[in-house]
C-alpha cells in the first residue's frame, strides 16, 4: 500500500500487468497540486549528445555525457518522477518493452518527467544467459526507450547487459531522453555471481544534468554504499535513481538503505526493482518506492506489476536540508576528521585517551 509523507504529493495508476496472464495491481490515482513552475518541453538536441568515453586500467570504461542545446544550470522547483515495477521475462525482449511502453505512456501523461525502470529489465535478469543477450549502444534497448522518451516527453533511466566495442560486457546504467542517448554509466560494485559475468566498472554512480533535475544513478547493491550516492549529492544530485534487481530475501535491506540514503543527504531516491522470479532462478523483492528527502516513504509497491509516481519540490529539499543538517555540517568542518597534516595522529589519540580517562 503506498505511504504518505508530509506534504509530497503521490500518483499512481493501474499496472499493465503480465501478457501472460499475471495479476494486475490497481494503484488510487491522487490528485497533483498546482505546479510551481511553468514546464516547458525538453529541448530536442542537434547532432545528439556528445559522449565521453575513457579507458581506464584493466578495461574499464566509463562514459559520461553533455546534453546539447539544454541548459543544465537552470534550477529546477519541482521533481516529478515515477517507478516501475515488472517481472523478468528472460528472452521476452519485445513483451518487456511493450509492457514499460504502456507505464511509462500512463505515467507521461498524468504529468511524470523522470521515471526509472528495474535493472535488466529489457533482457530478464538470468546471469547464465547475459553473454548471449548483451547490446551495444546505440542499440535495441537504447534506440526503443530513446523513441519512447521522445514521444513521452521523458527521461527513462534503467540498467541493461553492455557489450562495448572490444567485446567487455558491463551492467551499465542507461540514460535517455528525448534528444537519445543522454549517458552510460558501468556498475562498480557487483554482487555475487555478478562478478563472475560483468566486468566492473572504473567508477561507482553517474550523474547526469537534465532539464527536469541533476540525477545520480546508483544500481542495485551500489546503493548499499553510503560513499557513493554521498558524493553524487555533494556534486549537486536531487534525486538518486536506482534500477535494481534486488532478492527478495533481503527485502529488509532493501528498505533501509532506500530511507537511509535519502535521510543522510536530504535527497529524494527513486527506487525500481523487478518483482516475481525467473524461472527457478531467485525471487525478486518488488517494493518498488519514492522516498523523500526526510527519510520517509512516499510511495511503496507491493510484489505486484504497475508503476507509482510522486512529485517533489526543491523546497522539501532545502528544508528537509536545514532540518538535519548532515551536509551543512560536513562542508562545515571540512570532512569527518580534522584535516591538519602537521597534527601527529598518535598525539590526538593520547589526547582522547587522556579527557575520557
Amino acid at each position: 500500500m503506498p505511504h504518505d509523507a508530509g506534504n509530497c504529493a503521490r500518483h499512481g495508476h493501474s499496472g499493465v500487468g503480465d501478457r501472460d496472464g499475471g495479476d494486475q495491481q490497481a494503484w488510487p490515482a491522487h490528485r497533483r497540486p498546482a505546479r510551481r513552475y511553468s514546464r516547458t518541453p525538453f529541448p530536442r538536441q542537434t547532432g545528439g549528445p556528445v559522449l565521453h568515453h575513457r579507458h581506464e586500467p584493466g578495461g574499464a570504461v566509463t562514459a559520461s555525457a553533455r546534453l546539447l542545446g539544454v541548459d543544465t544550470e537552470a534550477v529546477v522547483d519541482t521533481f516529478d518522477i515515477a517507478v516501475v515495477q515488472t517481472g523478468s521475462r528472460v528472452g521476452a525482449w519485445q513483451q518487456n518493452i511493450d509492457a514499460v511502453r504502456s507505464e511509462v505512456q500512463a505515467l507521461a501523461a498524468g504529468g511524470s518527467k523522470v521515471i526509472v525502470l528495474p535493472e535488466l529489465f529489457a533482457s530478464g535478469y538470468d546471469l547464465d544467459s547475459i553473454d548471449t543477450m548483451a547490446e551495444s549502444v546505440p542499440g535495441r534497448t537504447s534506440t526503443a526507450l530513446g523513441a519512447l522518451a521522445a514521444e513521452t516527453d521523458t527521461v527513462l533511466v534503467t540498467a541493461i547487459a553492455f557489450r562495448d566495442a572490444d567485446g567487455i560486457v558491463f551492467d551499465s546504467s542507461l540514460v535517455v531522453g528525448p534528444g537519445g542517448l543522454i549517458a552510460l554509466g558501468h556498475k562498480r560494485f557487483l554482487w555475487d555471481r555478478e562478478k563472475s559475468v560483468f566486468t566492473p566498472g572504473a567508477e561507482s554512480g553517474l550523474l547526469v544534468s537534465s532539464p527536469f533535475g541533476t540525477i545520480g544513478v546508483v544500481i542495485c547493491y551500489e546503493a548499499g554504499f553510503p560513499e557513493t550516492v554521498r558524493d553524487l549529492v555533494q556534486r549537486g544530485a536531487d534525486v538518486i535513481a536506482v534500477p535494481s534487481a534486488f532478492g527478495h530475501v533481503r527485502l529488509h535491506v532493501w528498505k533501509l538503505l532506500t530511507r537511509s540514503r535519502a535521510l543522510e543527504n536530504g535527497v529524494v531516491v527513486a527506487a525500481a526493482g523487478l518483482t516475481g522470479q525467473t524461472g527457478d532462478g531467485p525471487r525478486f523483492a518488488g517494493h518498488s518506492v519514492i522516498v523523500g528527502p526526510q527519510g520517509r516513504t512516499i510511495v511503496e509497491m507491493d510484489e505486484s506489476v504497475g508503476s507509482v509516481s510522486a512529485t517533489v519540490t526543491r523546497r522539501e529539499l532545502l528544508d528537509a536540508r536545514d532540518e538535519i543538517p548532515y551536509l551543512k555540517d560536513l562542508a562545515r568542518l571540512g570532512g569527518i576528521t580534522e584535516n591538519d597534516s602537521t597534527e601527529n595522529p598518535h598525539e590526538r589519540n593520547r589526547d582522547v585517551r587522556s579527557a575520557i580517562s
